[in-house]
Formats: C-alpha cells, sequence, structure tokens
C-alpha cells in the first residue's frame, strides 16, 4: 500500500521540482553581454549590443545598446563605469494560441492556454513584430514572477 502511494505522489514531487523561479541580481555595467535581459527604468531590456569607451586618461564609459522589450524600441545608454543594473533570468513557459478576439489593431486580444489549460489573456500589441497571430502556434511567455517579459511566437 505505502508503494502504491509513494508512485501516485513521485509526479507532484517531481513537477514541483521542476518547476522554476525567476532570478534577478545585480550586476556592473562591466559584466553586461549581448543577450542578457534587464530591468532598467523600470523596463525590461535585452541588451543587443555593448562596448567601453575610453578618452584620456578618464574613466571609462559604456554603451549600451537595447530593446526595450514592451514596445520594440531600440535605445542606446551610456554608463559610468561604477553602474550596477538589474539582470533578470525569466521563467520560460509555453503555450498554445486558442483564438483572437476584438476588433482594431489597439483591441485583439490573443487568448493563450498554458500547460494545463487555464486562459491567458495578452493584447496583440503585446506581440512585438506580428500584425496577428495563428491559432495553434505556440508562444513562449517569458515571465518574472507574474509579469511577462518578453513572448516569443514559434
Amino acid at each position: 500500500m505505502w508503494a502504491v502511494a509513494r508512485v501516485f505522489a513521485n509526479p507532484r514531487v517531481a513537477q514541483l521540482a521542476s518547476r522554476r523561479f525567476a532570478t534577478k541580481e545585480q550586476v556592473a555595467v562591466t559584466d553586461v553581454r549581448k543577450g542578457m535581459i534587464l530591468r532598467y527604468d523600470e523596463r525590461y531590456c535585452q541588451v543587443k549590443e555593448w562596448h567601453a569607451h575610453k578618452q584620456g586618461r578618464g574613466a571609462a564609459a559604456y554603451h549600451v545598446t537595447y530593446d526595450e522589450l514592451d514596445t520594440g524600441k531600440q535605445r542606446v545608454q551610456k554608463f559610468g563605469s561604477g553602474v550596477k543594473l538589474v539582470k533578470v533570468e525569466p521563467d520560460k513557459q509555453e503555450c498554445q494560441v486558442m483564438y483572437v478576439k476584438g476588433g482594431g489593431a489597439e483591441e485583439k486580444i490573443v487568448v493563450l492556454a498554458d500547460d494545463e489549460y487555464n486562459e491567458i489573456e495578452i493584447p496583440l500589441a503585446r506581440f512585438i513584430g506580428y500584425t496577428t497571430v495563428n491559432e495553434g502556434a505556440t508562444a513562449v511567455l517569458y515571465k518574472d514572477d507574474e509579469e511577462i517579459v518578453k513572448i516569443v511566437v514559434k
């Protein structure tokens, strides 16, 4: 009897053990690299390019080119050598697109189903680079706690 109960308990334990939680850590601007996701000015940004710039005997400055993940805009920011930024390693959650509802481009809502068939409603505007999303497509949500950082459609 005990062995049967243990067999049924293991899938739940394995599911909880495989869950990952988003991590945040402060990193110096000298440690920033291409592809990192940072939290800067209350926005999530993905680094596209990073390089140091030094003139003469002065302190080094660091130019970081990044994309704002909520708007898709590319920006360049100059940082001093002592600046620390928040690096985010988000959770990855695969969902399936069920349907798209609503009218104009601003009002369209994409309804996704996660692995437990919970519905998640996301405005189409958050799908940067997409004017429409096909039903049945797989969308990968990158989340920091419950906040959506980035969406990639496969």
